[in-house]
């Protein structure tokens, strides 16, 4: 019998803070952040009273979801941080599409098998935050067929989260996108595949952070190269209003389950055209209301390419100095 074991890839934003411009059961793999040298692990600390307890040993999607989340208010506690609140909308919707896409292909990576990327799923499914994932799965390349009534062992649920809690610097990304403090919800998705007579299942996991901290009027899903986007909304306190930024990937394509397994790590794209508020550099500038809404037009072109556009909203949140990207959503623009 077979137990297959997980590795895991947390999600980074590579672009930086903006700134006004100018195998067999008897020797199994060991758990590895895909991509670096396997972490240091530090052995599972002794439950302390106050540790969640799962409400029975075999969960329900639902109760694995809320368990995992009471495990990661368990940790960001341990650093005086506040707790995140499960949704169940748009980042468990994503976070569920994508788990159940590594599962039944074997693999783990931001990039989806159709090519999506987190903040993209995150839009599709109706969400308009700042996206940072954490994930956990297998990464055999085996096609797999899902349950569709899983029950989750609570110790898989704890497994998992130890996994992402217990790395050590400088391999130690998922630890710290579960202590962000600006974090204020979060998505969990979780996908099982079936027992088989050679191998037990194990669960893949994916967690989706958001930064709720705006409300945005809606943005076509499509666009032509050089049409006019109108961008506006309003941030909310503690935040303050920063900029409007757009950025550029390549038009999704499907990949390979074998290229998808090469891809270790996923920089969020940094802007190529940052938007300010009148009296800082800027070609067009943000203009701000009290209250703080917010609202600017601004070209869909980037030299005239064609691409997935990001379209990402900055502000500052109290503690930083920098502004931060708070609002993040997509949009398929063609020639």
């Amino acid at each position: 019998m077979r137990l297959v074991f997980p590795v895991l890839l947390a999600l980074v934003v590579a672009c930086g803070p903006a700134k006004p411009a100018d195998r067999p059961l008897d020797a199994p793999p060991r758990p590895q952040v895909a991509g670096t040298e396997p972490p240091t692990i530090r052995a599972p600390v002794t439950q302390n009273p106050r540790d969640p307890r799962p409400p029975k040993a075999k969960l329900t999607p639902d109760e694995a979801r809320r368990y995992m989340v009471e495990l990661i208010n368990r940790d960001r506690a341990t650093q005086g941080l506040a707790p995140v609140e499960l949704d169940l909308g748009p980042p468990t919707l994503a976070g569920q599409a994508h788990a159940e896409d590594m599962a039944s292909h074997g693999y783990l990576g931001h990039w989806g098998t159709d090519g999506s990327v987190p903040e993209q799923r995150l839009t599709e499914a109706g969400g308009v935050d700042m996206v940072l994932e954490n994930a956990l799965c297998f990464v055999d390349e085996r096609p797999r067929t899902l349950d569709p009534h899983p029950l989750i062992d609570a110790i898989e649920v704890e497994r998992s989260e130890s996994m992402f809690w217990n790395e050590v610097p400088p391999n130690d990304g998922h630890r710290k996108n579960i202590l962000k403090p600006g974090h204020r919800k979060v998505g969990i998705g979780v996908a099982l595949p079936v027992r088989t007579p050679t191998e037990l299942p194990v669960p893949c996991f994916s967690q989706e952070f958001t930064d709720p901290y705006g409300s945005y009027a809606p943005l076509p899903r499509k666009a032509k190269v050089g049409q006019t986007l109108r961008v506006e909304g309003t941030l909310g306190a503690p935040a303050t209003m920063g900029g409007v930024g757009l950025a550029r990937v390549a038009t999704p394509k499907p990949i390979s389950v074998g290229e998808l397994n090469k891809r270790r790590s996923y920089p969020v794209p940094g802007p190529y055209q940052m938007y300010w508020p009148a009296g800082f550099k800027t070609p067009i500038p943000v203009t701000v209301r009290e209250g703080g809404q917010f609202s600017i037009e601004v070209p869909l072109s980037d030299r005239g390419e064609p691409g997935l556009y990001e379209v990402s909203v900055w502000g500052k949140l109290p503690g930083s100095p920098d502004f931060v990207m708070l609002g993040l959503r997509t949009i398929l623009v063609e020639k």
